[in-house]
């Protein structure tokens, strides 16, 4: 059963736009204490997801095994993908030792 209300999403609009503008106002604000802050992605990103594992994990992981851990969040392709571009070039962010990934170590 439908509410009356649910049926016109005109309410919900006016209450993300309500939303919107003060995050918008509140970021202005921060950005004027901290000139350098940026504020997290809504969308995740899979190398950050993937560093997340492999740093609660502790230890090396393979391309399976980080596949396994990331669950549905991102598709195989996408993993195997990132971990590919990410672990090769100077802004590497993942190393690679024997087929088994870790997260590289800040020069």
């Amino acid at each position: 059963m439908r509410f009356k209300w649910a049926q016109s999403g005109e309410p919900l609009k006016t209450h993300f736009e309500s939303l919107k503008s003060e995050l918008a106002i509140t970021e202005r604000q921060i950005r004027e204490l901290d000139e350098t802050w940026r504020p997290e992605p809504l969308k995740p990103k899979a190398e950050t997801k993937i560093a997340e594992i492999l740093t609660a994990k502790g230890q090396p992981m393979s391309t399976d095994e980080i596949v396994a851990a990331v669950g549905g969040v991102f598709s195989p392709w996408k993993i195997k993908n990132t971990l590919k571009k990410k672990s090769t070039g100077t802004k590497a962010v993942f190393a690679v030792n024997d087929g088994k990934y870790t997260v590289k170590a800040a020069a």
